[in-house]
């Protein structure tokens, strides 16, 4: 419905084509969560209030590794000579590491990824990024590719070409 409460299924097919990409949420279109609910509970008429909403969201918002994967695979792209890995969780692993660190011209970058307005920071991860942060690293808590985009944009040399084909940065899943 419309906001004079009129059914326009072509407002609805045009909103859904700039929210949507292959059929999936594209969660970083939404500026707030209170847009994300909103968006959710005009594009699915069964879900009636802000609960079932959240609830949906909760369920149909992909795992962080769906996003540590997209952001791996951007930095791989727009910066090949980056070394990269995700970090190893696990009961012989430091707690609260970022997920994703990224090696660019010599600087350490530590990706705490984070679903995009539902994930919660731990407070060992907060320790440990405010830890990293205080030595000279570049710790940050991201949602998603173009904020690491936002982030890394001064070692990108040349500027971003969306359209090139993977690089050859090095992925190891340790």
């Amino acid at each position: 419905m419309n906001s004079e409460g009129y059914k326009d299924p072509t407002a609805d097919i045009a909103v859904g084509g700039i929210y949507h990409t292959r059929g999936k949420i594209d969660y970083t279109k939404f500026k707030t969560y209170d847009e994300l609910v909103a968006y959710v509970k005009q594009r699915y008429e069964k879900i009636k209030n802000n609960y079932e909403a959240e609830v949906f969201i909760r369920e149909h918002m992909p795992k962080e590794s769906y996003f540590q994967k997209k952001i791996m695979e951007w930095i791989c792209k727009n910066i090949p000579d980056a070394v990269i890995w995700k970090e190893a969780a696990g009961p012989y692993s430091r707690q609260g590491i970022p997920d994703i660190t990224c090696i660019v011209n010599g600087r350490y970058y530590g990706f705490e990824v984070k679903r995009p307005f539902i994930g919660k920071l731990s407070k060992i991860q907060k320790e440990t990024i405010d830890l990293l942060n205080k030595a000279g690293a570049k710790a940050y808590v991201v949602t998603s590719e173009k904020e690491v985009a936002e982030i890394l944009k001064d070692e990108i040399k040349g500027g971003i070409n969306i359209n090139e084909k993977p690089g050859r940065g090095i992925i190891r899943n340790t």
